[in-house]
């Protein structure tokens, strides 16, 4: 059996197999007779044996047949013509393992989902309090959008572009409440970025923070302005909405609150029992005996009568409208529906500016007004400092023209001698 040597030293090597006398199997590769391979060992394996001739001269051969130089531990036993690789090293992003660098390009908007899914599920936010966490957030990311030219990452949370964002909304003239909201919103997102060791530093702890101003509201209905509008439902005839604003005109929850409530809620004795309020707590809200009463007869002659099962869990308030083609569709009312109602009924009422927040301050200021005690208006609103409720504390107009009041009989008596003078001269 005869063959070829290779050409090249990185084609394989070409063998023959021969049986030794003694039955055992022998590998011989051509082109280097110098190394015979025999299996049968002492130990199982194969034994390399140098065979090669004394007078052999290693520069008459080509380089893939010279003999390896001999390391440390003897002779070389392997053939030349093996070399490593000339593979070039990899380039690594980043410290470490690299992981540092990935995360530095890692799209910014993969992590604003990743952080309003924590919001949600691990620190126990409303879902209306992580969509407005995602509505503020998604404002940068358009702006570095336009700015630059292509969808946000890590890199681009420096304070220069967080401070140009700021300049951004000074120019279109918004509030300094609004502008500090959602510095307040990032803020969050970049802590949160540094816990995860994807940032280093938060760069808007080293900026200016719009100043905190604790204004009045703009708008505070008065008694009988909340009184007309459950007057108007009552003129309606629709006992949903007579319902709903019952409860805030009389309570002074939030829209939010109102649209979560549910049959298990009502509480005969006492009002609302476990309602979920803002930042994901729930709180007991004492409501007066007579809409308590109004709210039951509410559940069982119409909500009963609606075509659902009822249980427990079956939401109070229900919106249903026609779609074209598909007929009447029905479901549980969210807090847009219900300012769009009251947007509604305060047209009616003279008050088209009128909104379901307004109705919570005018709770606030009549409980105040009838108490004097800022910590009853501060439990009746759940609100976590009572610097908060201090808002509904300070004099305005109408309360000043009331301080004077006492002066009004003083000041007639004596106007009133002063013109019988005149006269009788």
């Amino acid at each position: 059996m005869t063959t070829t040597p290779p050409d090249r030293p990185d084609q394989d090597r070409p063998c023959v197999q021969d049986g030794g006398v003694d039955g055992t199997l022998q590998v011989r590769v051509l082109g280097d007779q110098s190394l015979i391979a025999d299996v049968t060992g002492q130990d199982g394996l194969p034994v390399l044996v140098d065979q090669s001739p004394p007078s052999l001269d290693p520069q008459a051969l080509p380089p893939w047949e010279a003999p390896a130089d001999p390391g440390p531990g003897g002779p070389g036993r392997l053939d030349a013509w093996v070399v490593p690789p000339h593979t070039p090293s990899r380039r690594i992003h980043g410290r470490g393992r690299g992981q540092k660098g990935r995360a530095m390009t890692q799209p910014l908007g993969e992590l604003v989902e990743q952080f309003c899914l924590y919001q949600l599920k691990q620190r126990g936010r409303t879902k209306g309090g992580v969509e407005a966490t995602r509505w503020v957030l998604e404002r940068f990311l358009r702006f570095v959008r336009q700015r630059i030219g292509r969808n946000a990452r890590v890199t681009d949370l420096t304070g220069e572009t967080l401070q140009q964002w700021m300049d951004d909304m000074a120019a279109n003239d918004l509030a300094l409440s609004t502008m500090r909201t959602r510095q307040a919103t990032l803020s969050s997102l970049c802590a949160w970025l540094v816990k995860r060791e994807i940032l280093t530093t938060n760069p808007v702890a080293t900026m200016d923070r719009p100043p905190h101003r604790s204004e009045p509201p703009a708008q505070v209905p008065s008694g009988a302005l909340m009184d007309a509008l459950i007057a108007a439902a009552q003129r309606r005839q629709r006992p949903r909405d007579l319902a709903l604003f019952l409860i805030l005109r009389y309570s002074g929850m939030r829209r939010e609150s109102v649209a979560t409530l549910r049959v298990r809620h009502l509480d005969a004795t006492w009002g609302l029992r476990g309602v979920l309020v803002k930042g994901g707590r729930t709180r007991d809200i004492p409501l007066p005996a007579a809409v308590m009463q109004f709210l039951w007869a509410y559940v069982e002659q119409v909500l009963s009568h609606q075509g659902a099962a009822l249980d427990a869990d079956t939401p109070l308030f229900w919106s249903s409208w026609g779609r074209r083609g598909i007929g009447k569709a029905r479901q549980p009312m969210t807090g847009k529906n219900i300012w769009r109602l009251c947007k509604v009924y305060g047209r009616m009422i003279g008050a088209p500016m009128l909104k379901p927040h307004d109705l919570r301050h005018g709770v606030a200021m009549e409980v105040y007004e009838q108490h004097h005690d800022l910590e009853e208006v501060r439990a009746l609103l759940g609100h976590a400092r009572i610097e908060t409720t201090q808002c509904y504390a300070r004099i305005r107009p109408p309360h000043l023209k009331r301080t004077v009041e006492f002066y009004e009989a003083r000041a007639n008596r004596l106007l009133s001698l002063t013109l019988t003078e005149q006269k009788a001269v």
